[in-house]
């Protein structure tokens, strides 16, 4: 035991006093001559004792609440916490624990847990540590503090590891902010990992931790392993006579030392096994299988293909989706311009013509043959070089795009600004203001593109996405209205493609025309794929991307008052809303599987998979880790008196027992009361 103000034990010669006292007050017997004792009464001497007794325990009582005043003022120190305070130097440790994919390989989670375990028993008092659990981020964190119990049960409670990918440089980036605040000049990074070779920073990377921090690297699992993974499924969809038939392709690989054989690859559609192949693997190798099927079903197909007999569970399924879409019928209501009888809609009737993945099925009619009873058969509605129409065929169209029907506006050089800002005021995203017709020698082009919006991140999927290449010499100067959004814009900055919604339904706005009446835009190589991917947000069945990776974000298109359901796989629900600024994205895409989408009256899945580099459990050299993350020399900077300063802080705080001794004085007080009341005098 030591004292961490040992002046105060000076007190201890206070004992004195009450000793002093009893001394000097004690009472001497005096020898009274009396005649006769006959009357007095005879003392038993059990009283004197018991007399004599109180005298001593009362001068017993004052001497010890004396001497434990002294002892708690001075904060005695127990345990050998002084000669950590004398001979040891404090430390700040962070204590990073992988719990990326790769560490629910065997059981590298609990040998890691244990080497934690490890490093908390090699602290001393007043050293401080932090706990940081991560994968491709920081997960959980434990601030730095001087309670190791409650770091251990922190450890202890860590859940199982995730699926996602392991990144070493944000969480260094993390640790090494964590010890910037740290209370001592001795700090360590603890790094607890498997230490995939993809996980290390790239070789480029020029950032360090800071000059003064040390990196541990304790390193888990064995260096032998054995994994087979489907890195890869993409699927090739044909058009045959009445059905649509897939060829699926998959890319099987062995991470592992040793040669595999007869390993099965077993095709799944949706719950029901499909084929199966079987596929010799060489060491470090790779095959690729292949699956003809045929769907004769509509609708979202959840397909999963799957290597049988590894021990790696955790990436020995890949999950995706083939959508079956049936034709989508199209009307086109195609007027004649002003200045050519030609069919105005052979372009766009050419076009739809060309699918790839969704048949379109196009009629084109006369505004005088438009019956509105017939519209709820269609997908979209194209209304093109249309001067007008009449009360009975407008009100048509409009309870169809309400009741959730797409209609795209091309109105060319037919349409009059006036009439049509009145019959189409609820339905259209944009109000003309006026034509404008150009010069050959002075025409525009298309420059600025949304990129957040899904027809051009559905156009961005496939390919870089350049309009530069068409010229328009003829357009409508619009102004959008209040909900709507400008896809497209030409170089001046007029709006060309707007979007809007009316009731249930959307409506696209393309200020010029769709011939090449205003335009060489149909003889472009992006009018094909812009034409396909508006019927398709039009008809609400858009070929979004269908495959994600763990953590990836999803976005997803929220009309404005609506929202979208997401159910995860094991069941957990999350409410996407609409967001003014672009998608909504949904991001808790954290495990493998298929996830349900619920909006409105759209239903559709989508599935998550491991990133295939964590299925690679190579490893690297930790000296390699430690070599790139630090300096050479470690600067010490601070003088001994510095250190040990705020250790003294920490050991006080850890050390309570002076409270203690407070307490007992108290309670001997009030026995010293009492006591001195009854003795006698």
């Amino acid at each position: 035991m030591s004292f961490l103000s040992p002046w105060y034990l000076l007190g201890l010669l206070g004992i004195g006093i009450p000793l002093a006292i009893h001394l000097i007050r004690r009472q001497q017997a005096e020898r009274v001559i009396l005649p006769t004792v006959r009357f007095l009464k005879r003392a038993p001497k059990k009283l004197v004792y018991f007399q004599r007794l109180q005298n001593v325990l009362l001068l017993a009582l004052r001497i010890v609440i004396i001497g434990l005043l002294a002892l708690a003022f001075a904060r005695p120190i127990f345990t050998g916490a002084f000669s950590t305070l004398v001979e040891a130097v404090p430390q700040s440790m962070v204590i990073l624990l992988d719990t990326s994919m790769s560490m629910q390989y065997s059981d590298r989670l609990a040998q890691g847990k244990r080497a934690v375990f490890s490093e908390l028993e090699s602290l001393r008092q007043g050293d401080e540590a932090a706990i940081v659990t991560f994968a491709d981020s920081p997960e959980k964190v434990h601030q730095l503090t001087t309670d190791l119990t409650a770091l251990r049960t922190f450890v202890g409670n860590t859940p199982g590891p995730g699926y996602r990918s392991t990144n070493f440089l944000s969480a260094l980036h993390l640790a090494d902010q964590i010890l910037q605040s740290a209370h001592y000049q001795e700090k360590t990074i603890v790094l607890v990992s498997d230490y995939q070779r993809s996980a290390a920073p790239a070789l480029d990377s020029a950032w360090k931790l800071s000059p003064n921090i040390r990196l541990k690297t304790i390193k888990v699992g064995d260096a032998k392993t054995e994994n087979l993974s489907i890195t890869e499924v993409s699927t090739r969809e044909l058009s045959t006579q009445g059905q649509e038939t897939h060829r699926i392709v998959g890319r099987i690989k062995n991470f592992g030392s040793a040669a595999r054989a007869k390993v099965q690859v077993v095709l799944t559609i949706d719950g029901v096994e499909a084929a199966t192949r079987l596929v010799d693997l060489g060491e470090r190798s790779e095959v690729v299988v292949e699956f003809p099927v045929v769907l004769n079903q509509f609708g979202v197909h959840r397909c999963t293909m799957r290597v049988a007999d590894d021990r790696f569970e955790a990436d020995n399924t890949y999950y995706f989706t083939i959508r079956v879409e049936p034709p989508m019928r199209v009307l086109c209501i195609s007027g004649r311009s002003g200045a050519s009888q030609l069919d105005k809609a052979y372009w766009f009737r050419s076009a739809l013509a060309q699918h790839v993945t969704v048949p379109f099925q196009v009629d084109v009619i006369d505004p005088r043959e438009l019956v509105p009873e017939a519209l709820p058969s269609y997908a979209v509605i194209a209304l093109m070089q249309v001067e007008s129409l009449a009360e009975e065929q407008i009100n048509g169209l409009r309870s169809y795009v309400n009741g959730g029907g797409g209609l795209l506006l091309a109105l060319g050089d037919r349409a009059e600004a006036a009439s049509f800002n009145r019959d189409y005021a609820d339905l259209t995203p944009a109000m003309l203001l006026r034509k404008h017709i150009l010069s050959e020698s002075a025409t525009v082009s298309i420059s600025q593109a949304q990129s957040y919006h899904s027809i051009i991140r559905a156009l961005q999927d496939s390919g870089p996405v350049d309009f530069s290449a068409a010229r328009f010499h003829g357009y409508w100067s619009v102004e959008p209205v209040a909900g709507s959004e400008v896809v497209l814009r030409f170089e001046n900055g007029a709006a060309i493609l707007v979007a809007g919604n009316a009731g249930n339904g959307r409506v696209l706005f393309f200020a010029s025309s769709l011939d090449p009446e205003w335009n060489n835009f149909p003889r472009q190589v992006m009018y094909l794929p812009l034409l396909h991917e508006a019927m398709r947000y039009l008809a609400g069945s858009q070929m979004h991307k269908s495959v994600y990776q763990v953590g990836e974000f999803v976005p997803f298109p929220v009309a404005p008052g609506g929202a979208a359901r997401i159910v995860a796989p094991q069941g957990e629900a999350t409410l996407l809303r609409h967001t003014p600024t672009g998608p909504t994205f949904y991001q808790s895409a954290d495990q493998p599987g298929f996830y349900e989408v619920r909006s409105g009256k759209y239903s559709s899945s989508f599935a998550v998979n491991a990133a295939a580099r964590e299925s690679d459990l190579t490893t690297i050299g930790v000296d390699d880790i430690e070599a790139r993350m630090t300096y050479s020399e470690i600067q010490k900077e601070a003088s001994s008196t510095e250190q040990i300063s705020p250790l003294k802080v920490q050991l006080e705080k850890s050390q309570q027992s002076w409270w203690w001794i407070l307490l007992g004085v108290l309670g001997l007080g009030i026995v010293e009361i009492f006591l001195a009341n009854r003795t006698y005098r």
